[in-house]
């Protein structure tokens, strides 16, 4: 699934174009599972701001819909563990379309399905940020690399969350 025309590596001018205008940081993921939880494990880190809202949305996205539309958001960042062929810890961007039937993310079939309800209710534009998982099962907590790289994820999000406040 190493296919460059789906991914892009994840660096700060990617991350700036997801995060202009109003923005909603939907993240995803179950924290009894592992790496699973790494979203919403980002969502405590983010500190919202300057036209940006974090949704922790666990391991039902569907259930925050209604919260997610109410914003009003032009684009929506959802960030979630997604096995892509990549290294343990690795951030990438991911196409939309890339997601529905390709494996890519633990949720799939859902985050294709929400992501399109968030299209149609609110014209948003959406986004998906995903981190290679090292270990999924039950009970495990986050790998230290996938933390590594989730707090600097989070870290980079809220430079850039300062930035466009000043």
């Amino acid at each position: 699934m190493n296919n460059p025309g789906w991914q892009q590596k994840m660096d700060k001018s990617v991350l700036g174009r997801m995060l202009t205008g109003q923005v909603v940081i939907a993240c995803i993921g179950n924290e009894l599972r592992g790496d699973d939880g790494v979203g919403p494990f980002i969502a405590r880190l983010l500190k919202p701001s300057g036209g940006i809202t974090v949704v922790d949305c666990g391991e039902t996205p569907e259930n925050y819909l209604g919260v997610i539309s109410a914003y009003r958001p032009e684009k929506v960042v959802i960030i979630d563990a997604a096995y892509f062929g990549g290294n343990p810890g690795e951030i990438r961007a991911v196409e939309k379309s890339q997601i529905s039937g390709g494996g890519a993310s633990t949720h799939d079939a859902i985050l294709t399905l929400f992501a399109d309800y968030i299209e149609a209710q609110t014209g948003a534009e959406t986004f998906f940020v995903a981190i290679q998982p090292e270990n999924s099962e039950v009970g495990s907590g986050l790998s230290p690399v996938v933390e590594a790289a989730a707090r600097r994820l989070a870290s980079a999000i809220n430079k850039l969350i300062e930035q466009k406040t000043e």
